[in-house]
């Protein structure tokens, strides 16, 4: 359950994972996808069918100074490209009305406070915490579990050397200074949604957790940048299937309800007849319901760049 808070975590705190050989044709798609994780290659796959191609990459939404340059692959789908998609403008949050918004659906409801919401051992626990990165409790004590702990995994990143900055962004700019056009697919509400929705039900468990597990990011977070460096995917496989079995609705939420909301606008993008590059997190790839088996089943031939 830690390593999935982690990952869910990690996954949305911006505002918000191929084979070096296809496997044969006579293997199944769980096969492909599911039951062999990709060994190495990069995070950039190619997607073609009736002529028309689409470029797919795996972002780190958070990087440090010593992760660039990024893999080569990702310039040249860029280059390739006529449009850049990402998941949502965070840009957005620049804009005072938007950030006012924000504000206002991170705090608990009138009245409630952190006391109110976790018992008093999961409570102490967190103002030890936060405190420990220099926040005394009284200053979040009316914002919900889940950004408080959103804060504390901030904090523990910029301690690491992560920055704001990670893929999504540095090519979001770059596309603005080519005159390139930039889409989104979901709101940057929706995300904020999926975020503070976390935890919800089973707060004192969920602060418990990722309380215990600030220390172990880096030993969580080296392995993945490999995945993401390589186009691998063991790591990004297994953390997908412990979630789909052990937090359903969470894998739901942060998974499957946003591709199927995401599938019919890559379609398009796909069947226009331009070229596009879409940047989404690395967790969005695999697994059994990663764009990539659900670009396959359709009938789309998927490889690494």
């Amino acid at each position: 359950m830690k390593k999935i808070i982690y990952f869910i975590v990690f996954a949305l705190c911006l505002l918000l994972f191929s084979c070096t050989s296809s496997p044969s044709n006579d293997e199944s798609l769980d096969e492909q996808l599911l039951f062999h994780p990709i060994s190495g290659g990069s995070s950039v796959w190619v997607v073609e069918k009736d002529g028309n191609t689409l470029y797919l990459g795996g972002s780190i939404h958070l990087l440090r100074e010593e992760d660039f340059p990024l893999p080569e692959e990702f310039d040249l789908a860029f280059s390739l490209s006529d449009a850049l998609v990402l998941e949502a403008d965070i840009t957005l949050a620049e804009d005072p009305e938007v950030a006012f918004y924000m504000l206002t659906q991170m705090l608990l409801p009138d009245g409630q406070t952190l006391r109110d919401m976790l018992d008093e051992e999961t409570f102490s626990m967190l103002a030890e915490a936060t405190l420990a990165y220099g926040v005394p409790i009284d200053l979040l004590s009316g914002f919900k579990p889940s950004m408080v702990i959103t804060m504390l995994t901030f904090l523990q990143y910029e301690a690491m050397g992560f920055t704001e900055q990670g893929i999504d962004e540095l090519y979001y700019y770059r596309a603005l200074g080519e005159n390139k056009p930039v889409f989104f697919l979901e709101t940057l509400e929706s995300q904020l949604h999926v975020l503070l929705s976390m935890g919800e039900g089973h707060e004192n468990e969920f602060v418990r957790y990722s309380i215990m597990d600030l220390d172990n990011i880096d030993s969580h977070f080296v392995p993945l940048l490999q995945e993401f460096r390589t186009g691998q995917s063991a790591l990004s496989e297994e953390t997908l299937m412990e979630m789909r079995a052990e937090s359903y609705d969470l894998y739901r939420a942060l998974i499957t309800a946003r591709h199927e909301a995401w599938m019919p606008q890559i379609i398009n993008f796909i069947e226009s007849g331009d070229t596009y590059f879409i940047i989404v997190g690395m967790l969005h790839m695999h697994g059994p319901d990663g764009l990539l088996r659900l670009l396959m089943d359709l009938g789309y031939t998927v490889r690494q760049l």
